[in-house]
């Protein structure tokens, strides 16, 4: 049955209109995405208000102290464990920060693995930074990184001068969110003598940040 000139203009039209309208709604959920995954590589790490790289140590725990985190212990290597949960972050418990020659090489905090506090950390870091990248695996940026349930896996950004903070959710031991100069702590690493035999000399600390 052939349609009038009538009636088969509009038909036309509004087939025009539809894919109009699918065209800047598919423009309007991919824009956000792209927005979302922005170069951080050019920007300096901060924390508490301190510039990450080659940051003293002392300056380190006075900004942390300031912000409400509260110094356990110091050990006779440099490193130096705090506690965080006061400090007004949400999901932070325990702060480790490891040094190299008195100045920071990595700072690891133990998070809650689960839970509100937990994402809400998480949107705060992709509201912060954008979308973080996948650390193993093929490299490519993490869509679900702030969604409701926690991701399995190790995701990061990249910052300039050789800075990373990488976001760690195994499937077993603690959850981790490290601020890491990268080199500095390679070299802290690779300075640590090995054990000859289990038992025969103190233990490597777990440096992977």
């Amino acid at each position: 049955m052939r349609c009038s000139p009538f009636t088969d203009r509009p038909r036309r039209r509004l087939a025009r209109a539809l894919l109009s309208g699918f065209a800047v709604a598919w423009m309007g959920l991919a824009a956000p995405v792209r927005a979302q995954v922005p170069d951080t590589s050019t920007i300096e790490l901060t924390l508490y208000g301190l510039r990450l790289k080659d940051a003293p140590v002392e300056a380190f725990v006075a900004a942390a102290s300031a912000a409400g985190a509260q110094v356990l212990s110091r050990q006779a290597d440099g490193t130096v464990f705090f506690d965080v949960r006061n400090a007004g972050v949400p999901a932070l418990q325990r702060l480790t920060l490891i040094t190299d020659k008195d100045t920071l090489a990595s700072a690891q905090f133990v998070i809650k693995p689960y839970g509100q506090d937990n994402e809400a950390l998480r949107q705060l870091l992709v509201q912060k930074y954008g979308l973080p990248f996948t650390a193993e695996g093929a490299r490519r940026p993490f869509p679900g990184f702030a969604a409701r349930f926690a991701p399995r896996g190790t995701f990061d950004w990249d910052f300039a001068g050789g800075m990373k903070l990488i976001y760690r959710q195994p499937a077993l031991g603690d959850s981790t969110l490290s601020y890491t100069d990268v080199e500095r702590t390679r070299r802290r690493a690779a300075a640590v003598p090995l054990p000859s035999r289990p038992g025969s000399a103190p233990e490597v600390p777990d440096n992977r940040f």
